[in-house]
């Protein structure tokens, strides 16, 4: 019954006559309600403490409207009675005086008197209505559910009385009966479906249903006849207690109980221990009866070291599981409580209101947006965010949240998982802040190089160029020896310049690797070539040697720098070898689609230790690092060829016995190409007066004077006059009116730069249909970004100062011989 029912009990439906009891058939058992009295004012009693309640009385029906009653004194008439037998459940009248169907009916000095009612009907086995229990009381009382229940079994006891009653009477009537009584109980126990028996006095089994010897393990030879105490280990100790309230009178009942069997099982019971009555009416003994729940044990058992598995991890983990329960309005957590996460001061109200309160207010709307396309579009809610603290830091945490609505789409619940992750956000923020001010500083550092570099290949420009013409000229010995020795100085300088270049690119990351076809037999050929003169001038031996079936392949990588590589190797063997010999060796192997090549420089010099082994290949390193130096170098030929070998995707290794000399190796797999490889260009320096260039018409835009001064006395060691501008714009003012061959571009100037001054020529070239003017960059800017941005601007090559007269005479001779069908990228 609902409360409203219970409340207003006029509301329910009317009773059928089917229904209501047989109040004939009621009294034909004969019953002998005075002796039945005691009982019912003892239960009557315990209903009015219950209530606290001053009256009360047990009605039992029979013919007419007047009950049987056990006490008499101020009490509603039938029309109560009646409305709880109807009913068949609790009646609870809050106040009798708001109840109009009973405020009508009451007689006037009661409806003074009484303002509570409460009633219980006493329903016998077979289910019939035999009567009611009723309090009373002179204010009202508000309805409790659990007191209305506990008000039920106490009108169930009385039912029960009343059958024990009953079974008095009907064994009293005659000895026969009482044993067909026994007989029937005993067959009932013995077709039992739950585990039942039964004991006499001295609890020694009587009879038992199979379930209960199947459960215990037992015979009912085994045990009939027998004490419990005697068959059950501790019994005696754990039930004696029980075993005696039930041979008293009382039912005693056991939620979870605990049995220990003779053959070592282990096994969980509820039970209710009842006493039964002989002919006389005397407790006989006790109905033992037992259902297993051993399963529902073990589960709840494994639910609960589940759930503290769940716990450690959840605590050790730093994660908390949360949930809002909308319908129970509950705010449930388990897991982690340090900082940031659900606690005891997070009520149900305060997270209900708006989940999202908790969240730091910068990172509370992606969390809102990402809920929102949750709920409406079922993507998954998985994301990181701040929980506010108070007064304290706030925590990082990772967060997943899920809504679980019910069959008609409303949102009854929210589960969420909110884990820990302070310190490795921190770290990955200190990280990410660290790595971006590193970058920053690289950014930095290259920067100052490119304009280091651009600062002094300027003037190095003006070194080299006037040295190299100069040396052109007409000069004595003494002073073609001092310009031989500036020009030496100034190309020693330019390779340090260019090493510290490529050392900066590799720690930047910035180091690019072109992939074109070459030939890894030119290329050894070609250093070999570079180097033989020198090795020669020593009295060394120089061979090279080229051995494998696949020496004819051509290969995809990166020629420039595989001979830089090749030839920081075999400077080094001609630098530290005073005598003897350097062999250069390829092997060249097909394995699938590449080519395996293993390049070996090997020389008889100075040799190397075990202890400068292991430091060869760092930075800053050199074989001969005493005071008393004896070979120059930076230290940073070996350690850029071992970056160059690794970007390639190989390695490069030595081995070496002091004072027997070394043997570096290279080892490189390189896809195999297709096409024949293209020399690249130049390769070395040729001859300025091999061919007649002196026709040519040149633009130099150049703003620095010195190194329009170098350009002018090298092309006119060719004998041409060039035009010379200072700034980008008047480049393209001049080139515009005029017809020239060939524009030289710097790209740092004022007014326009190089860049920007390539751009307008070609630009105007396809917008006045005239034919495209080979342009050559010529400048101190010599970053891999620097050639890019001149290729990507329109110029033909990227000439890098500083720039001696050979390769500049030759560059301008190739160039000479372009046309716009055969232009192609000129690098040097």
């Amino acid at each position: 019954m609902d409360q409203a029912d219970a409340r207003s009990p006029e509301l329910r439906p009317e009773t059928r006559d089917e229904d209501r009891p047989n109040y004939e058939r009621i009294l034909d058992r004969d019953i002998d309600f005075e002796g039945l009295k005691p009982s019912f004012d003892r239960i009557v009693r315990v209903a009015m403490a219950l209530f606290g309640a001053p009256d009360g009385e047990v009605s039992i029906l029979r013919p007419g409207d007047i009950p049987w009653r056990s006490k008499g004194g101020a009490s509603p008439n039938t029309v109560f009675t009646n409305m709880v037998i109807d009913g068949g459940e609790v009646v609870w009248i809050e106040d009798l005086r708001r109840n109009k169907t009973l405020s009508d009916a009451l007689e006037p000095h009661v409806a003074e008197v009484v303002r509570f009612g409460a009633g219980a009907p006493i329903r016998l086995a077979s289910g019939e209505k035999v009567g009611v229990l009723a309090v009373f009381d002179v204010k009202p009382h508000a309805f409790d559910a659990r007191l209305a229940r506990r008000f039920q079994d106490l009108a169930d006891l009385i039912a029960d009385d009343w059958e024990r009653r009953e079974a008095i009477l009907a064994r009293a009537r005659a000895e026969a009966e009482a044993r067909a009584a026994r007989a029937t109980l005993a067959s009932v126990v013995q077709a039992a479906p739950v585990a039942l028996a039964m004991t006499d006095r001295e609890l020694r089994i009587i009879q038992g249903s199979p379930r209960w010897f199947e459960e215990r393990g037992f015979t009912p030879a085994q045990v009939i006849g027998r004490s419990l105490y005697d068959i059950l280990p501790g019994a005696r100790e754990r039930w004696s207690s029980a075993f005696d309230r039930a041979l008293s009178g009382d039912t005693v009942r056991g939620e979870r109980v605990r049995l220990d069997l003779p053959d070592g099982r282990t096994v969980w019971l509820r039970t209710e221990h009842t006493p039964w009555r002989d002919a006389t009416g005397e407790i006989g003994g006790v109905m033992l009866m037992s259902v297993d729940i051993t399963d529902v044990i073990d589960a709840l058992e494994a639910s609960e070291r589940s759930e503290q598995r769940l716990l450690l991890a959840s605590e050790i983990g730093e994660v908390n599981i949360w949930e809002v329960d909308f319908r129970r309005r509950e705010l449930n957590g388990l897991g982690w409580k340090g900082r940031g996460f659900v606690d005891a001061e997070i009520t149900y109200e305060y997270m209900a209101g708006d989940i999202w309160r908790v969240v730091h207010p910068e990172d509370r709307p992606a969390a809102i947006a990402l809920w929102e396309r949750h709920l409406q579009a079922g993507e998954p809610f998985r994301t990181t965010y701040r929980l506010l603290q108070g007064d304290q830091p706030d925590v990082w945490v990772e967060s997943a949240i899920e809504a679980v609505r019910d069959d008609q789409g409303e949102l009854i619940r929210v589960v969420g998982v909110v884990r820990n992750i302070d310190h490795e956000k921190r770290a990955a923020l200190a990280l990410t802040r660290a790595r971006d001010e590193a970058e920053a500083a690289n950014r930095a550092k290259s920067e100052f190089l490119a304009n280091m570099s651009h600062e002094i290949r300027t003037p190095l420009n003006g070194v080299m160029g006037v040295a190299s013409a100069l040396g052109r000229s007409s000069l004595d010995p003494r002073q073609r020896e001092m310009v031989g020795l500036i020009e030496s100085s100034a190309q020693t300088l330019e390779a340090l310049l260019s090493d510290v270049l490529d050392l900066a690119r590799i720690e930047a990351g910035r180091l690019e690797m072109r992939r074109e076809a070459l030939s890894p037999v030119q290329a050894l050929q070609d250093v070999g070539a570079l180097f033989r003169a020198a090795a020669e001038a020593k009295g060394l031996d120089f061979a090279i040697d080229l051995q494998g079936e696949a020496l004819q392949r051509t290969v995809l990588g990166d020629g420039a720098r595989l001979r830089q590589v090749l030839s920081n190797l075999v400077s080094n063997a001609v630098k530290f070898t005073a005598s003897g010999a350097i062999a250069l060796s390829l092997s060249a192997e097909t394995e699938g689609d590449q080519v395996a090549c293993v390049f070996r420089v090997r020389d008889t010099g100075i040799g190397f230790d075990a202890d400068t082994a292991r430091r060869l290949f760092d930075r800053f390193e050199q074989a001969d690092g005493s005071i008393t130096r004896r070979y120059g170098g930076s230290g940073l030929g070996l350690a850029i060829s071992r970056s160059l070998a690794a970007a390639m995707g190989g390695e490069l290794c030595a081995s070496s016995i002091p004072g027997a000399g070394s043997v570096f190796e290279l080892r490189l797999s390189l896809d195999a190409a297709e096409s024949d490889p293209r020399t690249g260009w130049p390769a070395e320096a040729t001859d300025a007066h091999g061919g007649d260039i002196g026709a040519l018409r040149v633009l130099l835009a150049e703003d620095h004077a010195t190194n329009r001064r170098v350009v002018q006395l090298i092309l006119g060691s060719a004998g041409i006059e060039p035009t010379c501008v200072e700034n980008g714009a008047e480049a393209v003012d001049i080139w515009s009116v005029g017809d020239f061959d060939l524009v030289l571009m710097d790209m740092q100037m004022p007014v326009m730069d190089g860049l920007t001054a390539i751009r307008a020529i070609r630009a105007r070239e396809a917008v006045e249909g005239r034919g495209p003017v080979t342009i050559l960059a010529l400048t101190a800017n010599a970053m891999p970004e620097d050639v890019a941005a001149t290729r990507a601007a329109g110029a033909d090559g990227h000439l890098t100062k500083p720039i001696t007269a050979a390769s500049l005479l030759d560059a301008v001779r190739q160039a000479s011989s372009l046309d716009a069908r055969s232009r192609d990228r000129l690098t040097a």
